[in-house]
Parts: C-alpha cells; sequence; structure tokens
C-alpha cells in the first residue's frame, strides 16, 4: 500500500538556536511539528505574527500585479502554469536578508498606485461632469445664471422629449395668468429636453410654481462658467491627470528589474507565516525549546544525525501510538493512484486505521468514469490534454495529479467508446452516409452497441457494480485481518459474498431468464448466505434474543442495502446512453444542413456542449458512487493529512544539489 511509515520525535534544543533550527527543519522540508503539551513549559502566541505575514504576502501580491500591467507583462494561462524558474538556495537566502528592504519597495509601489487609482477616480469623475455639461454646451450663458436686472432666468430640463410650444402649451395650463415667458430648448433626445425659461422678475415665483408644476428640474451641479468653457477645462484638467498617470506608470515601470525578486518575496513571506503558524506547537523553557512532531520513517534517521551535527539539541526517536494518539497520515502513489487522491480527500483523508483506497478506487474510477463518458473522441481529447500538461507544459504538483487524473479518465473513456462503437456519436457513420455516398457504413462497435441493446448494458452495469461492492468488501477483510480481527474478518464479509451472489442469480432471472438449474443454484445460495448472516451479525450482543435480533435486523440491512446499491449503478446505463444519444443528435442536426462548413461548425459546438455538460455529470456520478456504495463497505476516513513545515515556492523551485546543502 501507499501509505509511509512515519516516526514520532521530541527534540529539545538551545533557545538562542530555536530560529536556526526552525529554519532548517523548514528548508529541509520533511518533519510536520504537532502540538507540544507541556505544564511547566510556554506556548509561542504566534498567530498574530503570522497574520502579519500573510498580509505583507497579499501587499506584495499587489505590488507585483501593478508591476506586471505597468511593465506590460502579460502572460498566457500556459506561461503561467510553466512559470517556474530553478533557483539556488542562496538567492532565497540573499531575499530574506534584504526583506524589509524590499518590503519598504513593495510599500513604494503600493502608494504609486494608490495615486494612480486616486488621479483614475478624479478623470472619471471629471468626465461624468463632461457627459453632464455636454447636452448645455450650446448655451451661450453660464448654467448658474439665476437673473438679471429685469428678468427671472430658469435653467433646467424635463425627463422626456417637448418642444418649445409643447412646453408653453403646459405652462399655460398650469399657469394662465403669465405672460410674456420665452422659452429656449438648448437640446433634446428621448430621455431629456434641456431647456432656458425667462420671464420678467416680478413673475418669476409664479413661473417657478408652474414650471415645477410640469416635471422641470434644475441641475444639480450647474457650471458658472459657460458649459462650453467649463468643458474645455475640464478636458485639460482629465489631459493633465493623464500625464501624471503616465509619469507615474513610467516610474513604477523602472522598478521592473526587481520584478522576480519581489515575486520570491511573496513566497518568503508565504513560507515565514507557516512558520509562525507551526511556532505555535513548541513550548520553552528559560533556556530551551521543546519540538514535537513527525518525520517519514525513511528519513527519521538521517535527520536526527543532521540535527544534532548541527545544533546543541537531542532528537528522540519512537513509533507512534496509532492507537491513542491522533498520528497524521502520509499518502505517496504513483501517477495512476495519485490522480484520485483529491477524491478520496474531498470525502475525507485515511485515517490510520485504513488501508489506502486510492491504489483499487483509482482502477474502478477510471473504468467506471469510462463507462459513463464511453465516446471514443471524447477519451481522446481527455488524453492528449493530460499529455500535454504532463509532458509538453510541465506542470507540477497539484495539476500533475489533475492532468495524470484526465489522462487515465481519457483511456479508459477511449477503451469504452471503442467497445461501444461511439466516436463523437455517430460522427463517422453520419458522414459515410451523408457525405461519402457509402448506403451501408460499417459498424464500429468492438462489443455492442448500447442503444440497440440496453438491457445487456444494465446487465452489466449490475454486474460491474457487484463487483466493485466485492472489492470493498475484500478491502474490509484485508483491513480487519491486519488488525488480528479475523472473526470479524471472516463474519463480516463471507456471508455478504454468499448473500449477494445468490441474490444477484436470483434478481437477474427477473429481467432476463436463467436455466432452472442456475436459478435452484442462486436460491439456495441466497439462503445459505440469509442464514450465515442472521447467525454471525448478531455475534456481539450478550444473549441469544439480542444475537437473532441482530441477525435478523442485520439480513434486513443487507436486502435493502445491497439491493439499493446494486440498483444505483443502472446510473452506467443512463449516463452513457445520455452521451452518445446527445452526440448522435448533434450529428443528426449537423447532417441536415447539407453543408461541410456548417457541419463541422455545428458539430464542434454541438460536441463542446455535450462534453462540458456531460463531464460534469460523470464526475460527479462516478464520485458518488465511490462515496456511497465503494466507501462505505470499509472506509472510516478522517484522517489527517501529514503536512511537513517546508518552503513551498510558486513560482521558483530550487536545484535539488542546494536544497540538502
Amino acid at each position: 500500500m501507499a501509505k509511509i511509515k512515519l516516526m514520532q520525535f521530541e527534540l529539545v534544543a538551545m533557545l538562542e538556536d530555536s530560529k536556526r533550527l526552525i529554519d532548517y527543519l523548514q528548508k529541509q522540508g520533511i518533519a510536520a511539528l504537532s502540538d507540544t503539551d507541556h505544564e511547566e513549559l510556554t506556548k509561542y502566541q504566534t498567530r498574530p505574527i503570522a497574520a502579519v505575514f500573510e498580509r505583507n504576502k497579499e501587499k506584495i501580491g499587489a505590488a507585483v500585479r501593478t508591476l506586471e500591467r505597468c511593465c506590460k507583462i502579460k502572460r498566457s494561462i500556459v506561461q503561467q502554469l510553466t512559470d517556474v524558474t530553478e533557483i539556488d538556495f542562496s538567492q532565497y537566502r540573499q531575499v530574506t536578508e534584504q526583506a524589509d528592504n524590499m518590503m519598504s519597495l513593495v510599500y513604494e509601489i503600493n502608494a504609486l498606485q494608490e495615486q494612480i487609482t486616486a488621479r483614475q477616480t478624479e478623470i472619471l469623475r471629471k468626465q461624468t461632469r463632461i457627459d453632464y455639461y455636454r447636452p448645455w454646451e450650446p448655451l451661450d450663458i453660464p448654467m448658474s445664471t439665476v437673473r438679471t436686472m429685469t428678468s427671472a432666468v430658469f435653467i433646467g430640463n424635463f425627463k422626456s422629449q417637448l418642444s418649445e410650444p409643447q412646453i408653453l402649451a403646459l405652462l399655460a395650463k398650469e399657469a394662465p395668468e403669465l405672460d410674456g415667458v420665452s422659452v429656449e430648448v438648448v437640446s433634446s433626445d428621448k430621455l431629456q429636453t434641456c431647456c432656458v425659461a425667462v420671464c420678467h422678475r416680478s413673475d418669476g415665483p409664479e413661473l417657478e410654481r408652474a414650471l415645477k408644476a410640469v416635471g422641470f428640474i434644475r441641475p444639480d451641479h450647474p457650471a458658472k462658467t459657460l458649459p462650453r468653457i467649463a468643458i474645455e477645462q475640464l478636458q485639460s484638467e482629465i489631459s493633465a491627470a493623464g500625464a501624471e498617470i503616465a509619469e507615474i506608470e513610467e516610474k513604477i515601470a523602472s522598478y521592473g528589474e526587481y520584478y522576480d525578486t519581489i515575486r520570491l518575496l511573496a513566497d518568503y513571506e508565504q513560507a515565514q507565516a507557516e512558520k509562525y503558524r507551526f511556532l505555535a506547537c513548541a513550548a520553552t523553557s528559560q533556556s530551551t525549546i521543546v519540538l514535537h512532531g513527525y518525520v517519514p520513517a525513511r528519513d527519521a534517521e538521517q535527520l536526527k544525525f543532521d540535527v544534532e551535527r548541527r545544533f546543541v539539541c537531542e532528537m528522540a526517536l519512537e513509533e507512534p501510538d496509532y492507537e491513542n494518539e491522533d498520528v497524521p497520515v502520509l499518502i505517496e502513489n504513483r501517477d495512476f493512484a495519485a490522480g484520485v487522491e483529491s477524491i478520496t480527500n474531498m470525502y475525507s483523508p485515511p485515517s490510520n486505521r485504513d488501508l489506502d483506497p486510492n491504489p483499487v478506487m483509482a482502477f474502478f474510477y477510471y473504468f467506471l468514469f469510462g463507462i459513463m463518458f464511453s465516446d471514443a473522441g471524447y477519451g481522446l481529447l481527455m488524453v492528449i490534454f493530460g499529455l500535454v500538461m504532463k509532458h509538453v507544459i510541465k506542470v507540477r504538483g497539484n495539476l500533475r495529479k489533475t492532468a495524470s487524473f484526465a489522462l487515465w479518465c481519457g483511456v479508459f473513456t477511449t477503451f469504452w467508446g471503442a467497445m461501444f462503437g461511439s466516436f463523437f456519436g455517430d460522427l463517422i457513420p453520419t458522414i459515410c452516409t451523408n457525405f461519402l455516398g457509402i448506403a451501408d457504413p460499417p459498424q464500429l462497435a468492438l462489443w455492442f452497441e448500447p442503444t440497440s441493446d440496453s438491457i445487456k448494458l444494465m446487465l452489466y452495469s449490475f454486474g460491474f457494480g457487484i463487483i466493485h461492492l466485492f472489492a470493498g468488501l475484500a478491502i474490509r477483510f484485508v483491513t480487519l485481518a491486519k488488525r488480528k480481527d479475523w472473526l470479524g474478518a471472516i463474519c463480516d464479509t463471507i456471508p455478504v459474498y454468499i448473500f449477494v451472489t445468490g441474490l444477484a442469480i436470483v434478481g437477474k432471472d427477473f429481467i432476463e431468464p436463467v436455466s432452472p438449474q442456475l436459478k435452484s443454484i442462486g436460491a439456495k445460495v441466497l439462503l445459505v448466505g440469509a442464514v450465515l448472516i442472521v447467525l454471525t451479525a448478531g455475534r456481539s450482543a450478550k444473549n441469544i434474543v439480542g444475537k437473532l435480533g441482530g441477525g435478523l435486523y442485520a439480513l434486513y440491512s443487507s436486502v435493502t442495502g445491497y439491493l439499493g446499491d446494486i440498483l444505483s449503478y443502472s446510473r452506467l446505463l443512463a449516463l452513457c446512453l445520455v452521451t452518445g444519444v446527445i452526440g448522435s443528435v448533434v450529428n443528426m442536426l449537423a447532417a441536415m444542413m447539407g453543408n461541410v462548413v456548417v457541419f463541422a461548425f455545428i458539430c464542434i459546438l454541438g460536441h463542446s456542449l455535450n462534453i462540458a455538460i456531460n463531464l460534469i455529470g460523470t464526475y460527479v456520478h462516478t464520485c458518488r458512487l465511490q462515496y456511497v456504495e465503494y466507501f462505505s463497505k470499509f472506509y472510516e476516513g478522517g484522517g489527517k493529512v501529514f503536512t511537513p513545515l517546508k518552503i513551498n515556492l510558486q513560482h521558483f523551485k530550487f536545484k535539488e544539489e542546494t536544497i540538502n546543502e
């Protein structure tokens, strides 16, 4: 199995060496610290310090984005995935020594960006004011004018499109006694009418009342000069602000030479934050520091030798107490099984009592995924994607596991697509019939076509489901046997094997008739399994009534539970048919157009949508079969992932010969 054995350690060192010791452990990246609980010792309160480094990283990220914009550094998605530079550890150490100076540069870049943001806000505000003044541009008096020596002036707008006669008619209706009112429309559109109304000063109050009554609105921010002059002044100010922005951006661009250094500084700040979070696990006395933790057994002795050689300390190693301690779990798998580790961890990491489920689950996950997606064309696209990610782009870490996941899902999808004769639905027969004039296109299915024999696929789906369930029971048997619980291993699995086998034979007779001899054998096997379950399932009860009651309840649970589990695998049939039928419908609609170019366009669009929709559905339903049907047979979960204290670099990696200096 892929679970790596761990050793527990207790490390006691001089307090004066604590910083160098922690830095060394972080550099090695193989030791995970756990909480040190000593009543006589003092715990570090390092969470606030870690938060400071986290905030520093956020500020550095903002500075990096500013540099990318001002220095016109454009990186594609592929470049972002592959942007990994090898560095010597001495380069990293140099950045750590200059961290304070570099943070000052980060603060300066962010301050300059704040100036840019302020000027951009100012430009936006002035541009909004220009847009506000633009309808008033033909006005030949200041917008703030309210009176002359003999006249009252009203400048404003209506929220609809009106002509001068219409405005005068509204005013006449509202205030028929008014006389000598002059109205001039400055501009008008469907949204508003900007106008000027003038009357004798003595009639001003009455005209103002009438204008308000018919929906007249004065400007909120009238220009104190002619609107045309106000617009010119605002445009001049916008140009000046734009020049200032360009000058500031040029200054920021001059710091482009520090781009990589600042990005490395972000990794350093993250490493410091993680270090201080781990330091919360340590305990100190007046002169010593005590660290508890775990290290892979294969590295334990070497780490003990290196630490004791470099520092005045004592490191004790011992086997962890898996029964009474919350020992973390370290899982290592090759690409085939590593691809599904995220699936398992999304459910729950394995506990110390579990076997690593990933190697076995990986095969079944890819197998069932392939049946549901079951199109050789779609599978080949996934294979190409996985190969490009792994061997061309050369992604690493979790992205590499994701690429492996896509690759193996694609391999099994291609296999089942070939078995069922599906290549982008029935694309090849459609092309042969509609464009090549072949009346009888070739049959591509190496096994059979699900759409023409769905009952057969349904029976095989149930059969694959039973094998999947039996594999889970087998892991349960091995798990109990490793705990020396041989009685539980036998009684919890063998009767179920017998019972489900008989149930499968009898159940098949309801769908497709089986021979009388096989049906008789199935009934007898089912009966034997039922009796064994009744006799063994309640063995933990103290009296015969409890044993019998527990056995009968277990039999009822087995009948309903396993029958429901087996029927659940009908989703293999459903999703397989959905993928194939939608693909065929896309091809049919494309062929109806009768044009090769249109045919290709509709096929690309339709199959892209089919992939997007059914890929999500297949992923979800395959996970569901693992979580509900498979894991329920043996898996406890609830484990804690082994997370060593290490330097996690996002855009850089250390050269192998330097990290172990």
